[in-house]
């Protein structure tokens, strides 16, 4: 058998064995989102605002409601209250103002980012992932492998990582009872890798991240690298998300509405999350 023969031949065994090179690049998005909702196929991902609603240490304060007046005035009753509360405090959006020096600010968010075709990745049981985990590519690739596709563009991206099934319990949420500065070297939780973040935005094109912890980075990082990425990006993101335990245990397709307060200049903002399901 000549050279050009076995050359040929093994040409043809590469091409039926060889895995075909991986796509890195974005899959169009969806052409639109079609929402039926209705009382039984909604869960809210929002936490109540209230004095218990998490925010970042350093705020002077937390979440306060004072009482104007309360009671009848002539023959109507009416209540009335005054609200203070820092921006990120509880289910709350991270303007790429927050960490990106000409990133949007809030009013500018786009309505794209934060109206979409949902994804969940569950973390909570996977062997090995703790408190001090990240949250890789890899993981990502093994959610596109068991649901046979990818992450498409203008997805928003959930993660979930059991931390907000303790919200309610600060020691066992961000690790540590302390409050103040003091607390923050303190808090354990885990978080999306910054190569991960990149990957998303670059290769899958996400239209927004959402994690059921304080802070989208692990809570160990100094540079804040998952932040400093999707924020280039002008990529909101939502932390403390409430209830993907019960978006885990549906396992349906979904999509999400989150619709935050349009503050004027802000670098976060409060905001009302929906997983809507198909």
């Amino acid at each position: 058998m000549n050279t050009k023969a076995i050359i040929s031949i093994l040409l043809v065994i590469y091409s039926v064995e060889a895995p075909p090179p991986r796509r890195q690049g974005c899959l169009k998005p969806l052409r639109g989102i079609n929402l039926r909702v209705r009382a039984d196929n909604m869960i809210d991902l929002t936490y109540d605002y209230d004095e218990r609603a998490m925010h970042w240490p350093g705020n002077p304060a937390g979440f306060q409601l004072n009482e104007v007046i309360k009671g009848f005035i002539g023959s109507f009753y009416v209540t009335y209250n005054m609200m203070t509360q820092p921006e990120h405090i509880g289910t709350h959006v991270d303007a790429p103002s927050h960490f990106a020096e000409k990133g949007l600010t809030m009013e500018q968010v786009d309505l794209f980012n934060l109206i979409g075709n949902g994804v969940l990745l569950n973390m909570k049981n996977k062997e090995g992932f703790d408190s001090d985990s990240f949250i890789t590519v890899d993981d990502f690739l093994e959610w596109e492998r068991e649901n046979k596709g990818r992450i498409r563009s203008g997805s928003i991206v959930l993660l979930y990582t059991g931390h907000g099934d303790v919200y309610y319990d600060r020691s066992k949420y961000v690790g540590t009872n302390i409050t103040g500065e003091e607390g923050i070297s303190h808090f354990r939780y885990p978080g999306l890798h910054p190569s991960a973040a990149e990957w998303l935005v670059t290769k899958r094109c996400i239209a927004a991240v959402g994690i059921d912890t304080a802070s989208l980075d692990q809570a160990k990082s100094t540079t804040f690298g998952a932040h400093t990425t999707l924020s280039a990006h002008n990529v909101p993101i939502f932390e403390n998300i409430a209830n993907l335990d019960k978006l885990a245990t549906s396992r349906r397709k979904f999509n999400i509405i989150a619709l935050p307060q349009k503050i004027a200049g802000g670098s976060g903002a409060p905001v009302r999350v929906v997983a809507v399901m198909n």
